[in-house]
């Protein structure tokens, strides 16, 4: 059979190309595969929560506190953030969890553990890619039981507007914001979800404290939120600045925003979303209580972490548990006056 040369430069060229589609295939496979291996073994990536409730029985409320507000900073292990002064002062003050870990890595699935008893299936590298969770059982939170707020610092939408739904805005995170995570929250609870002004001095936060200290008969005079949450910013937080900044973000905010005596009957939680090396594996973080409820000056070296958090606010009011992690936790006891 004779070849012209033109159908022998055809043949060639097909080869090459068939050769060259095949060896994208193989190399992606082996990116694929490769990037699954990662994700695999990123710390904590064996400690996945399933999604599905449990059959949890619950009992009578045992009340200590009236309502809750949970504070989370940003990335540090417990031995650095025991060595800042403030820090130490305030676990001195109130009651210190010496062993408390945080649940996962990185942060988005911590965040939900706090306010959902699962981390919903997120860790490692693609754990703080957000998501959508559907309005079913499988998804419920805290604010599903209870009256509630997330205050953001610089969380762009406004009172009245749509939730803003966008990873980051400057220095806001939305990941740092777990309830917009829930499609129920966005489509009908989203205003509970309330920004923060840092550079108003009478800004929604300071305003809802200022009205809670009002005189009942006073038309102004609303309790605060059963179940708060308290998601700084990303420079007050320390994620994007350091431990330094954070504890005098805080200082400012436990002596001026929120000061001792308009805590009345509030369980007061500082905390971190999750450990860093020297103590990234572990997850130690540091954890405090403070309230006129809490035994002060104890150190509580019992092993507990967000999920006992959940547990413990979900005791206090007599709440069925939501989820499988604070389903089979315990919540914090021994601890209170």
């Amino acid at each position: 059979m004779r070849f012209y040369r033109g159908e022998v430069e055809s043949s060639s060229l097909s080869q090459r190309r068939l050769e060259s589609n095949a060896s994208e295939v193989i190399m992606n496979r082996v990116l694929i595969s490769f990037l699954l291996l990662i994700a695999a073994a990123q710390p904590g990536s064996g400690q996945q929560q399933p999604t599905a409730p449990m059959d949890c029985h619950h009992g009578a409320a045992e009340k200590h506190f009236d309502r809750i507000l949970i504070v989370v900073l940003e990335n540090q292990a417990y031995v650095s953030a025991i060595k800042d002064p403030y820090l130490k002062q305030l676990a001195d003050e109130g009651l210190e969890f010496t062993n408390y870990r945080g649940v996962e890595h990185p942060s988005y699935p911590n965040y939900l553990a706090m306010i959902a008893g699962s981390t919903l299936g997120l860790h490692g590298w693609f754990g703080d890619n957000q998501k959508n969770f559907p309005d079913d059982e499988k998804h419920r939170t805290i604010g599903d039981l209870i009256e509630w707020k997330n205050y953001a610092e610089d969380c762009p939408a406004k009172p009245g507007q749509p939730p803003y739904l966008k990873s980051t805005f400057r220095k806001y995170a939305r990941k740092h914001v777990p309830f917009l995570s829930f499609k129920k929250i966005q489509k009908k609870e989203y205003e509970n979800v309330v920004g923060v002004d840092t550079k108003d001095p009478n800004n929604a936060f300071v305003t809802d404290v200022s009205n809670s200290r009002k005189d009942q008969k006073d038309s102004q005079h609303k309790n605060l939120p059963t179940f708060m949450l308290y998601t700084p910013n990303m420079d007050d937080d320390g994620h994007d600045t350091n431990l330094a900044t954070a504890s005098r973000w805080l200082k400012n905010f436990l002596e001026n925003w929120f000061p001792p005596e308009a805590r009345g009957g509030t369980l007061t939680v500082i905390t971190f979303d999750e450990g860093e090396p020297p103590e990234e594996e572990s997850n130690h973080i540091y954890t405090i209580f403070l309230g006129d409820m809490v035994k002060k000056g104890q150190k509580i070296n019992t092993r507990y972490d967000h999920f006992d958090l959940l547990r413990t606010v979900e005791n206090n009011f007599g709440l069925v548990q939501l989820n499988y992690g604070d389903c089979k936790a315990t919540g914090m006891t021994g601890i209170w006056k």
